[in-house]
């Protein structure tokens, strides 16, 4: 990210900051607050039918464990609103908050965002603190999620920023946001750069949205794993989108590209961030509603980071995800058993004697309650 593009976007923030602030401070005054309190807590059980030897799921982002019942995540999230202004603190605790979590530390993991948002205008609002990240079409938050299990685009991507942003509504069906951060999955900004987050969001049709979203910027020597060069560039575009066919059929779509750029003259043997890369993938959503209480699922992507600059080291893979979704107790209480197939184009999985294979076959269910 260039030092001008940086200016510009602070200094649309810096003048969005500035309006009607006495009318603000009067109408705030002059409302009366509401605190609202929601959250939710989930577990599951997962049986990999290579029954690896080291007891872990590969490729997986959150339901890591093999053979065990396990705790995925305790959620509770305080809302303040006073008239134009919010204040969220949703804390997490867990496994999978842990994991979720993973660019804060000490009693910071608890907090998944921690944001204050205010309204400007009916059109402006501007949010700051650790908010989640507008990548993508899944959520770390399991309610929300048809399928329990996460999507390798998911757990590539970022799942978190800390800084400030302006959303900024351009008409009935059409948004806009614009903000810097201190990069991906971080609570302190481990270098000197910012990254600029953008998306354009739009809902043309009733039950068809659009969100395309992009993050870039200088990553180096961060927890996101892209190397420690000074210099290097990290871009992800991002494209999310959901349409609601009929009042029981939902198909939704995503797909992403993310390049890096090493900023190195010479690439190092063994390193590979010292060299360009990208990555990318897609995924197809097919949601069914056979009746009130009972719904099936069905996930198909593929993903592809040949220079493994992600998480997995060097990986090309395709995954199918049927997910049942079984509601009770006024839909509070979600059961979702579930079957998972993964294939790669290389030995990958784990088996029972601790070696590598091509596919991977999970069967299991999550227990899940939002209130």
């Amino acid at each position: 990210m260039t030092r001008i593009s940086l200016l510009l976007v602070s200094l649309f923030m810096l003048s969005a900051l500035t309006l009607s602030a006495q009318d603000a401070l009067e109408d705030s005054l002059s409302s009366k607050p509401t605190l609202t309190i929601s959250g939710y807590v989930d577990t599951y059980y997962s049986y990999n039918l290579n029954r690896p030897e080291s007891g872990t799921n590969t490729g997986r982002i959150f339901d890591i464990p093999h053979n065990t019942f396990s705790l995925g995540l305790v959620q509770t999230v305080f809302s303040y609103s006073i008239k134009k202004l919010n204040v969220v603190a949703d804390l997490t605790f867990g496994p999978n908050a842990d994991l979720g979590n993973f660019g804060n530390e000490g009693t910071a993991k608890l907090i998944k965002q921690a944001y204050i948002s205010y309204d400007f205008t009916d059109r402006l609002t501007f949010t700051v603190g650790q908010f989640g990240t507008h990548i993508g079409y899944e959520l770390i938050d399991a309610p929300l999620n048809y399928n329990y299990s996460l999507s390798y685009l998911f757990g590539n991507g970022p799942f978190y920023h800390t800084g400030a942003k302006l959303n900024y509504k351009l008409s009935s069906k059409a948004g806009l946001m614009v903000g810097v951060v201190n990069g991906w999955d971080a609570l302190v900004d481990p270098n000197d750069k910012k990254s600029v987050v953008a998306q354009f969001s739009l809902a043309p049709v009733e039950g068809f949205d659009v969100y395309v979203n992009w993050i870039g910027g200088d990553e180096y020597n961060t927890a996101s794993a892209f190397g420690d060069t000074k210099g290097s560039y990290t871009s992800l575009f991002d494209l999310t989108t959901s349409y609601q066919l009929t009042p029981v059929f939902k198909v939704g779509v995503n797909a992403a590209y993310g390049s890096f750029s090493s900023g190195s003259a010479q690439p190092e043997v063994d390193n590979p961030w010292s060299e360009d890369a990208s990555w990318g993938g897609a995924a197809l959503y097919l949601n069914y509603e056979f009746n009130d209480m009972v719904g099936l699922g069905v996930r198909a992507e593929h993903f592809s980071d040949p220079k493994g600059v992600r998480y997995f080291g060097p990986l090309e893979a395709t995954a199918l995800t049927v997910t049942g979704d079984i509601k009770l107790a006024d839909g509070r209480f979600l059961i979702k058993p579930e079957v998972r197939y993964d294939q790669s184009k290389d030995d990958f999985f784990e088996d029972s004697d601790g070696n590598l294979k091509k596919n991977q076959t999970t069967l299991g269910a999550a227990f899940i309650y939002a209130f």
